[in-house]
């Protein structure tokens, strides 16, 4: 089924970036049995022989070893049917300041509605007799969603949390130099630089490979409307559209560079850069603060704190405005790249 989306003014105007823990566990747990992602994740530029892509067949043959009982919730229900996975895994990546931790993924399932859960896991039948673990959820009500959080918390605390930090810098180092080609060049070029889907930024073509839901006729949108772009580090260059839930904003998990090298493990690269002081002052002026403000946060004195902000202005790093006797700093796009690409 080949299916047209047309992208509205308001939705390029407002793309974001975000990274997703449960994201990379859902398209690693594909490789348990050999299935590309699920229906609710259309795969462009598939491999031919529909083979997972390897970069997560690679993780998943590392862990999958010591993955703990206490999972088996979660990955029975992702395997169940290679055609399908319930939406409600995946619900809209909250805005988080400093960036989306497993918790908060978690909270934002466990605030999906009865209504919604009992839904998606009801279009099963669509595709046969309901298997064990959609049954067992849509009679358990609240008792099998904990258990199904709290698989999602062991898996990614046996297999991931240990890598996740290294993986979060690179996946921000990818953000970075995306928003920098946006900045420069236009959002044009910036998603056509994600994958050749987006070589026509107006228009999205793809071929359903499984149970579809509805599909809007456009995604224009007026209180919602924009793109949500995440990188993922287990693709293999395959890019993974997420456009037909009503409920949220279309969502495009893509494969982040592979030119990006990891940093060194422990080293952090933004006081590496600028120095301790300084990296600390460019943190704590964030989404913006006076000069006193910034001596309160960072406890030091006020000139101390103006010298630290007139070093940071110099580098074009901040920009600050004199309104009065206060003097108000703000992050450039240069300063906001540093720290998505240097997160604590």
């Amino acid at each position: 089924m080949r299916v047209a989306v047309a992208f509205g003014a308001r939705d390029l105007a407002n793309v974001r970036f975000a990274i997703s823990p449960i994201q990379h566990l859902l398209v690693g747990l594909q490789q348990d049995n050999g299935a590309p992602l699920p229906a609710c994740r259309w795969l462009i530029g598939l491999h031919q022989d529909g083979a997972a892509p390897l970069p997560a067949r690679r993780w998943w043959r590392a862990v999958r070893s010591r993955v703990p009982a206490r999972a088996l919730p979660l990955i029975e229900l992702v395997t169940a049917n290679r055609l399908c996975i319930p939406d409600f895994l995946t619900p809209p990546i909250p805005l988080v300041p400093g960036g989306v931790s497993i918790a908060d993924e978690l909270d934002a399932i466990s605030a999906v509605s009865t209504e919604q859960v009992q839904g998606e896991l009801a279009r099963y039948a669509e595709l046969g007799p309901l298997p064990k673990p959609v049954a067992q959820l849509l009679d358990g009500g609240t008792v099998q969603m904990n258990r199904l959080l709290g698989a999602v918390h062991a898996l990614y605390s046996t297999c991931l949390a240990d890598d996740w930090p290294g993986m979060d810098k690179l996946l921000y180092a990818d953000i970075s130099m995306r928003r920098t080609i946006l900045g420069d060049q236009g959002t044009g070029r910036m998603l056509a630089g994600i994958h050749r889907a987006f070589s026509d930024p107006t228009r999205f073509e793809l071929t359903l490979l499984g149970l579809a839901p509805t599909v809007p006729e456009h995604l224009e949108r007026t209180a919602d409307a924009g793109l949500v772009l995440s990188p993922n580090l287990f693709l293999g260059g395959m890019l993974s559209p997420a456009i037909a839930s009503p409920w949220q904003q279309p969502l495009f998990a893509y494969t982040a560079s592979e030119t990006l090298l990891p940093p060194p493990a422990g080293v952090d690269g933004l006081t590496a850069l600028i120095g301790r002081g300084k990296a600390a002052a460019l943190r704590a002026i964030g989404t913006g603060c006076t000069t006193t403000e910034l001596a309160l946060r960072l406890g030091v004195s006020a000139p101390a704190a103006s010298q630290h902000a007139s070093s940071l202005r110099a580098a074009g790093m901040i920009t600050s405005i004199r309104d009065g006797q206060r003097v108000a700093h703000a992050l450039t796009s240069l300063g906001t790249g540093l720290l998505t690409a240097n997160p604590l």
